[in-house]
């Protein structure tokens, strides 16, 4: 057994009473001590250096997002310049077709109406003649 398993065997029997008493607790325990102030260390160093590379990573990250935006920026303007001239074709093509039903519908009108129009000037005259014999 280690130096280190046999010191913390002696504490581990009790609650951090060590089972067998020694003469010079600080001593024997400054190791412990100092071993853990060495992994509280690492411990900072590794939290900061994962800090640090996470706002690495991070400012990079913007950098790459910043230039997909750039490269796509002119494909996305094209793309509603695109869609905006479709729309604009479909409107057009929409109001002609309005246009062409409603000039349909008034031939459809002045024919009926060139139709009507002897049967009207018939019950015209006949009016006429009516009232003045």
């Amino acid at each position: 057994m280690s130096r280190l398993s046999v010191l913390l065997e002696r504490f581990r029997r009790t609650a951090g009473v060590p089972a067998v008493p020694a003469e010079d607790f600080e001593a024997e325990l400054a190791p412990v001590f100092a071993a853990l102030e060495e992994l509280e260390a690492d411990a900072t160093r590794l939290r900061d250096r994962g800090r640090a590379e996470a706002e690495e990573r991070l400012t990079a990250a913007r950098v790459e997002r910043e230039r997909i935006a750039a490269a796509w920026r002119p494909l996305a303007e094209a793309e509603r310049a695109r869609v905006a001239a479709a729309r604009r074709s479909a409107a057009e093509e929409e109001a002609h077709g309005i246009v062409a039903r409603a000039e349909v519908e008034a031939d459809r009108v002045r024919a009926r109406g060139r139709e009507r129009i002897p049967s009207l000037v018939d019950s015209v005259l006949a009016g006429v003649r009516g009232t003045g014999e």
